[in-house]
């Protein structure tokens, strides 16, 4: 306790220095959580959003679907879906599952024709997927109020206004079946859908699942998607889906939602780099400042070190009393930028700022941080280890100082 008093005073003996010291740990923890805090919003917002819109938690496939190329469609779609998807329900954090189909088609309004990516859905529940995670599931609203008409479709914004469709008007859907033959069905347009990119809106088209069948001429699907109750149970429910398959004798091959997007994946990556680069910055300034104030200590108590030295204080003692000073410098300073970045974070999350959009998507999104307990733990300790093995160097210089040399110093 001696030497930590000791360690205390001597380090506000020079407050403007060790103030300033302060305030470079302090801005470099904050900027550093609040970069943090950000990226990890990035990655939470866009993960749960995929998993909610796109490709739930897990996905039920045929077996053999990815070992071989489909000659024609649905070749190795998913057969006796309805039975399997009972028997999922029943499994405990399987909040819902659902059955789509995706196939490629020819949209005609009789005078243009586009290519198109059409899938089949139940809006019922994909409307609940996105409840899920609180996004917008309005865009099935059409679809459920026309319930007594399943001949409906909902177009991508820009492809309806590049086909200048309008709703109630006709359009043919033309596509081959799962028999290689051609077929088409008229569909009335109840609605258009945004999309995550331009190309996705000119080439995308939503129809309900008993009428892809219909068009396919099959009672197959492609998949199903599984959502649970939380992203956390992804790898415990992937286990029991895959043992449940092979306790029904299921024919079914598993994947994991982070395994269907690369998308994720090259986001995440980008991410990781840009703060990746961000730390190794501010490690090295708060690095450096930290020494600084210490080696300037060290130089103004040249003298007063020799007088320890002569009345017995130890080499060791001297080298602690040092390496406090900079443990001092990170804990206050990381125990600052911790708090102020958390009331910085909550400031930024309550103005609601919109970002422009990021290339090759349609809509802005928010800026928002993510104060997490653990990452401010890490962030601190991180701090308070740098700051002390800064202060390492400088004080193994003053323990190798000769006492008359000291004594003598001026």
């Amino acid at each position: 306790m001696t030497f930590f008093k000791l360690a205390f005073r001597s380090l506000f003996r020079q407050k403007r220095r060790t103030i300033v010291s302060l305030a470079v740990v302090t801005l470099g923890a904050v900027s550093l959580l609040l970069a943090l805090g950000h990226s990890q919003y990035i990655a939470w917002g866009l993960r749960e959003s995929i998993i909610h819109s796109e490709t739930g938690h897990l996905q039920v496939f045929q077996a053999g679907y990815f070992d071989r190329e489909e000659k024609t469609v649905l070749e190795f779609g998913l057969r006796d879906y309805e039975q399997i998807r009972k028997d999922l329900n029943l499994l405990p954090d399987v909040s819902l599952v659902l059955a789509r189909i995706d196939f490629m088609g020819l949209l005609s309004n009789g005078d243009k024709s586009v290519a198109c990516l059409a899938q089949g859905l139940e809006p019922d529940r994909e409307m609940r997927l996105r409840g899920l995670f609180r996004m917008s599931g309005t865009m099935f609203n059409p679809f459920l109020a026309s319930r007594k008409d399943p001949y409906v479709i909902a177009l991508g914004r820009k492809l309806a206004e590049s086909m200048s469709a309008r709703n109630g008007d006709y359009l043919t859907l033309m596509t081959t079946t799962a028999s290689g033959a051609l077929n088409a069905l008229d569909l009335r347009v109840i609605g258009t859908f945004p999309g995550a990119s331009p190309e996705y809106e000119e080439r995308a088209v939503m129809i309900p699942l008993p009428a892809a069948q219909e068009l396919l001429r099959t009672a197959k699907v492609k998949n199903l998607v599984v959502a649970l109750t939380g992203t956390e149970k992804t790898d415990a429910q992937f286990e029991a889906v895959a043992a449940l398959g092979r306790e029904k004798g299921y024919p079914i091959a598993l994947k994991k939602w982070h395994e269907r997007t690369a998308y994720y994946r090259q986001v995440r990556q980008f991410y990781d780099q840009i703060t990746g680069f961000l730390t190794a910055v501010l490690i090295l300034i708060v690095f450096f400042a930290t020494s600084n104030t210490i080696m300037t200590a060290v130089t103004e108590r040249t003298r007063e070190i020799g007088t320890f030295f002569s009345l017995g204080t130890t080499r060791f003692q001297i080298l602690r009393t040092l390496l406090i000073e900079g443990a001092l410098i990170g804990t206050i300073g990381g125990a600052l930028g911790s708090a102020v970045a958390h009331g910085a974070s909550k400031l930024i999350n309550s103005l609601a700022i919109i970002l422009p959009p990021a290339p090759g998507t349609t809509d802005g999104y928010p800026l928002m941080i993510r104060s997490e307990s653990p990452t401010h733990l890490a962030v601190f300790v991180a701090f308070l280890l740098i700051a002390s093995l800064s202060a390492f160097l400088p004080a193994w210089r003053a323990t190798r100082m000769k006492i008359v040399d000291a004594l003598g110093h001026i």
